[in-house]
């Protein structure tokens, strides 16, 4: 996988090595950091284009800060990553990988995933401007693909895979793991984890609800 017109946002938790980024995102659009994400960009190589949240976790003194634009959002209503990730959308920029949302503490992560789901199921705009955002995440593990409708995705056999339904009622089909769904009932919880890919392309259809598509290493 490559990604090319991607905006990278990095969150304040750890991020994965600079190699597994190099892999999926050699040349983002912007990188774009939520607060202290930009000392987790600089501490992997990445220089920030912008720092959006309250700015109670970033080091602005640092020199190699002092070009960078900075957006001061102070609302108590929303975490940094969910204000990072509406002003990243409200630019229009629809692409979105996210980094360094998960290590630490275990709420931070758990509340960051469930917000790329909840974006990447908003329908941005009316009529033909119209749009659904891109949004994935990645880790040093996963890559983690919100899905409400359908999902192709070229992978490696015998590659780890695990849905996570996100809704009460999530209705799963897929084709080419090692214990296929056939318009199968997931309740929340655990019912889809640790399941396999065996061929080289998944193919995973989301008749209601949603899910959070965890490929191992991709």
């Amino acid at each position: 996988m490559y990604l090319e017109d991607f905006i990278l946002l990095f969150c304040n938790g750890e991020p994965p090595s600079r190699a597994r980024l190099d892999k999926i995102i050699k040349r983002p659009v912007k990188v774009v950091c939520a607060d202290g994400g930009a000392q987790k960009a600089l501490s992997i190589g990445y220089k920030p284009d912008i720092i959006v949240g309250d700015l109670d976790s970033v080091d602005l003194s640092d020199p190699r800060l002092s070009s960078v634009e900075v957006v001061r959002a102070e609302s108590q209503e929303h975490t940094d990553f969910e204000k990072t990730l509406k002003f990243v959308l409200e630019r229009d920029w629809n692409n979105i990988l996210v980094t360094a949302f998960s290590g630490g503490r275990m709420d931070h992560t758990l509340a960051n995933i469930q917000i790329a789901y909840e974006y990447a199921r908003q329908e941005l705009g009316t009529g033909e401007k119209s749009r659904v955002p891109q949004i994935i995440l990645v880790d040093q593990q996963f890559t983690i693909y919100p899905v409400a409708r359908r999902l192709v995705k070229e992978v490696s056999s015998g590659m780890g895979v695990s849905i996570v339904p996100m809704e009460d009622l999530t209705v799963v089909s897929t084709r080419g793991l090692e214990y296929e769904l056939q318009s199968s009932r997931l309740p929340r919880g655990g019912h889809g984890v640790s399941n396999r890919a065996t061929r080289n392309e998944i193919e995973i259809v989301v008749e209601s609800g949603g899910i959070m598509l965890f490929i191992e290493g991709k």
